[in-house]
């Protein structure tokens, strides 16, 4: 999803010779490999880039280079390790060629070594970038000692710097991820009924997520008072007339997630909870009617903050939410966070703006919407009501 210019200006203007991503994640958005050895297992994988010769180059367990292909990811190279346990029949396909060859490509029993060969290869210079989270202590400081010959220069901020601004492809994929969990929540509203538990109604929204070709990622649901938790693990709690009914949920749509806050009314709504809703969604909008390319997050936050305080709901006269939103990618939580001195909003950043509240013993509160930031002003990629639906 990355393009190559992306990376070529991120490494000249670091003045860095080669550069590595670490995390499952920057592996990910800057190579196109993802497997589930590194992703789930915790094996150790690498993306590199080189200022003179591109990339990238992939450090990857020897038995996981069959992902390549199942992701359609073609590197400029792969430093492979470790064993395959892998045998041969009679007949191979060109695929299966393939993937023999990517495993054999070269032959290092461990990561470590594998991606200190690699930085030797690349780097036609000192310095080398390096993704410094992705790594534990002992990995570091032996890849340290491989390539004392190189200064390593922490690149974390980098690599999440570029993720911020996202290409018309990503924006595509966060699209329809937010799509399909904004879809499923509503038709999972849709089924609710006398009798069923939260749990009941979580298992709804996984299926239907599945049925639409997401993955679930993450899953809060909460009925009554229980809204009042900021993340309540779907129970057996059963719903009842006037129960609020409030949701936090996203998935993953081709490794892209999604985060979308929802609060529905069941059977009836009580004045006052209406009353909370349409200032929460005041701010909502309020928080949106900043957004361009260029303003603060300053400017996001206070418009929202203010709005919800000056809304005449009493409980709301002290309303101080400890942010107001955040970026979202391949993590949840891209940056910037929408709070005071986050950071500039950029064009083609995709965020999710949320006014959240919560009031233990009586309930609680979340609309959270996608929108990608253009250049005077927003697209949004989901659509809260902004008034308490009710469900019946």
């Amino acid at each position: 999803m990355l393009t190559e210019s992306r990376m070529a200006s991120m490494l000249e203007e670091g003045d860095l010779d080669v550069l590595v991503a670490a995390t499952p994640e920057n592996v990910f958005h800057s190579s196109g490999m993802h497997c589930i050895a590194t992703t789930r297992f915790g094996e150790a994988g690498y993306s590199v880039w080189s200022r003179s010769m591109g990339g990238p180059y992939l450090v990857m367990p020897a038995r996981e280079t069959s992902s390549l292909v199942d992701m359609d990811v073609d590197p400029e190279g792969v430093f492979p390790y470790g064993k395959t346990n892998i045998y041969l029949s009679d007949s191979l396909s060109t695929t299966d060629q393939r993937i023999h060859r990517l495993q054999n490509e070269r032959d290092f029993d461990d990561p470590i070594p594998a991606l200190a060969a690699a930085i030797s290869e690349l780097a036609d210079g000192p310095r080398v970038g390096v993704e410094r989270s992705g790594f534990e202590p002992k990995e570091y400081e032996a890849l340290e000692r491989r390539v004392s010959d190189r200064q390593l220069i922490p690149a974390d901020e980098q690599f999440y710097s570029l993720r911020e601004v996202k290409t018309d492809a990503e924006i595509e994929r966060l699209r329809t991820s937010a799509t399909i969990t904004e879809r499923s929540m509503e038709e999972a509203m849709e089924c609710l009924e006398p009798g069923m538990t939260e749990r009941d109604l979580a298992n709804e929204f996984r299926a239907r997520v599945c049925e639409k070709g997401g993955r679930p990622l993450f899953l809060t649901v909460g009925f009554g008072t229980r809204t009042a938790y900021t993340h309540p693990i779907p129970g057996d709690r059963e719903i009842e007339d006037g129960d609020l009914v409030r949701w936090d949920a996203g998935c993953t749509y081709e490794n892209y997630c999604s985060d979308v806050g929802r609060t529905f009314a069941y059977g009836s709504a009580s004045d006052e909870h209406e009353r909370k809703y349409e200032a929460l969604y005041a701010g909502l909008e309020s928080a949106l009617s900043e957004l361009q390319d260029g303003t603060r997050t300053d400017a996001v936050f206070e418009a929202g903050v203010d709005a919800v305080q000056s809304s005449g709901v009493d409980a709301f006269d002290e309303f101080s939410p400890f942010h107001l939103g955040h970026g979202i990618g391949v993590e949840i939580y891209d940056t910037p966070t929408i709070v005071p001195d986050g950071g500039t909003i950029r064009e083609n950043m995709v965020m999710c703006i949320e006014p959240p509240y919560n009031e233990l013993g009586s309930g609680g509160f979340l609309i959270e919407d996608e929108v990608v930031v253009t250049d005077d002003g927003f697209e949004k990629l989901t659509d809260a009501a902004a008034s308490l639906p009710i469900m019946n």
